[in-house]
């Protein structure tokens, strides 16, 4: 009866824990930021749980500037972007490798990333780990491949404990969201921005400005750095180009719209290295058809220093649809 009373006490004590970690794995919606609902709709594309049934023509893969740059519905009727904030080569491999498990193999992949991203990481910590972004199946490959790049920014000193904990939904991981949104206090936004991200196929905007003219977080660069980041970046970027070979689809590697300033301002060196970098990516894919030159927009078009408001998106996204349309007519012409 001691024995009893005593486990009786204990469940007691652990109840608020419990269901502290119930609701964090039962209701993010109502305390995850506002990047939340894209990672979590676009892992439920991936994996057969959105659009079920529906093959896609076109899959769009990069980071915020796919994401707020192409609309699909300008490039037709049948394209979805997989494109997170934040996103790296990293998530979007795993994230097309899960499509093309629960879906039929599209005909074009698109491939769009701020230049930084190519050997940056910026957001593995706060976005792929916090959203458990990646399969738990396929966690020993990816840091293996990390620890043999030398990836600091993958293999940090608490990656194992904030794994476990986001697995887990235990309270040090998600307390403070929590606490910050009075635990259902971004529900509405949430759920808002998700039913409005499965309208669109995935097109999400950035920024709230009307107009900007301020030079991006690139022109502070001097050169493309080639640590373990950016090895390991490199890797996974040559993994998507492999896989869409052995899939049989045409990739489309574009660049994305910076605005004047941001261009006049660019490093020589860090533009040419880059150029150079995407060139050398290209040898990978049989079928790729790519550019190494960032496209130029006025300021008028653009949400913030980084992103394209929705006026910039449908210019942007009607410039490559019809780039697109062009190269279908010169292979069928051949």
């Amino acid at each position: 009866m001691k024995r009893l009373t005593i486990f009786a006490k204990c469940i007691a004590a652990a109840l608020p824990a419990i269901v502290l970690c119930a609701y964090t794995l039962l209701c993010p919606f109502g305390y995850m930021d506002s990047e939340y609902p894209a990672w979590r709709l676009k892992k439920e594309v991936a994996e057969g749980r959105k659009y079920a049934g529906e093959r896609f023509d076109t899959v769009v893969l990069g980071d915020s500037v796919a994401m707020s740059s192409v609309i699909p519905e300008v490039l037709g009727d049948s394209v979805v972007s997989l494109a997170c904030g934040g996103a790296t080569s990293i998530e979007m491999y795993y994230y097309l490798s899960e499509y093309l498990n629960n879906h039929d193999a599209p005909d074009t992949v698109i491939i769009l990333f701020a230049p930084f991203h190519y050997w940056h990481i910026d957001n593995y910590k706060t976005r792929t780990v916090y959203f458990k972004a990646i399969d738990l199946k396929d966690l020993s490959g990816l840091y293996k491949n990390a620890y043999d790049c030398g990836a600091t920014s993958v293999i940090y000193d608490n990656v194992v404990t904030d794994e476990i904990s986001s697995r887990l939904g235990l309270p040090n991981q998600y307390l403070p969201a929590i606490y910050a949104a009075r635990f259902t206090g971004r529900y509405d936004e949430n759920t808002a921005s998700y039913e409005d991200l499965i309208s669109t196929h995935g097109y999400g905007g950035f920024g709230n400005l009307t107009e900007c003219y301020d030079e991006s977080y690139e022109t502070s660069y001097e050169d493309m750095v080639i640590d373990g980041d950016a090895k390991l970046l490199t890797l996974y970027m040559q993994k998507i180009l492999r896989l869409c070979n052995e899939n049989k689809i045409a990739v489309r590697l574009i660049q994305p719209a910076v605005n004047k300033a941001t261009f006049d301002n660019l490093g020589k060196h860090y533009y040419a290295s880059y150029r150079n970098y995407i060139k050398q990516l290209s040898g990978i894919c049989d079928n790729i058809d790519y550019e190494t030159d960032l496209r130029v927009y006025d300021g008028r078009y653009f949400s913030d220093a980084s992103h394209l408001n929705k006026e910039g998106a449908l210019c942007y996204s009607g410039e490559i649809s019809e780039i697109g349309n062009n190269k279908e007519e010169e292979n069928a012409e051949h």
